[in-house]
């Protein structure tokens, strides 16, 4: 007896034992109405939308999908004033010591630590600003670039909102340039009336950075 799928039973095992104990199987040629046949049941019972709904839901299931990678920059804040001035080499803090007390020697002069600068006024005078850019300090003067020495390559800053008071900037990278800061602050003081003070005493300035930063006084407490 032959099956539906070209398979012949042994009929005799069938009649002994109630089900067929063995099957043989012999290659047959399928006609076109077979063929036809179940392409009509194929399609009947599983349509393609159906096929290919399960195959995207197989790729779906099989798709981890990775983290999305945060490509915001984080904001990482920029070193101070005092963090730069205490990382910068020995020869840059020398020249910051030796004008910032050549500035103060003038009467009723204070200083103050901000995050960019160190700032000498006269109350509300200001007076003189330094900074740091790498390997450079910077000078700013309260006083017109047209009364600057042209050999001094000073640069006007009046354009920029945070030195309208201190427009003039020298650039200090050689012991050149820290007499030129010299002669520019004389002439800032007499420009502004200031006067040298006899009893003047000389600070440490990298100390009072160091103050600034850590919170410390003398003795090492806070």
């Amino acid at each position: 007896m032959r099956t539906y799928l070209g398979k012949f039973i042994d009929e005799n095992a069938v009649l002994e034992n109630g089900f067929p104990a063995s099957v043989k199987e012999e290659g047959f040629d399928v006609d076109e109405k077979v063929r036809g046949a179940a392409l009509r049941d194929e399609q009947k019972y599983y349509p393609a939308d159906y096929v290919a709904y399960e195959e995207t839901a197989a790729m779906d299931t099989a798709y981890e999908a990775e983290p999305i990678a945060d490509d915001k920059p984080k904001y990482i804040p920029s070193p101070t004033f005092a963090q730069k001035m205490l990382r910068a080499d020995e020869v840059l803090q020398d020249r910051y010591d030796e004008l910032k007390n050549y500035a103060l020697r003038f009467k009723k002069l204070k200083t103050r630590i901000s995050k960019k600068f160190d700032s000498i006024n006269q109350g509300r005078l200001h007076f003189v600003k330094l900074s740091v850019a790498g390997k450079t300090l910077k000078l700013f003067l309260n006083m017109d670039i047209n009364e600057t020495d042209p050999k001094f390559h000073c640069k006007d800053m009046s354009d920029k909102k945070t030195y309208v008071t201190v427009p003039v900037l020298l650039r200090i990278k050689s012991g050149r340039a820290v007499r030129y800061a010299k002669i520019l602050i004389d002439q800032c003081a007499a420009l502004h009336g200031l006067k040298e003070n006899p009893k003047f005493e000389e600070i440490d300035s990298i100390a009072m950075v160091e103050q600034f930063l850590y919170g410390q006084n003398e003795d090492g407490e806070e």
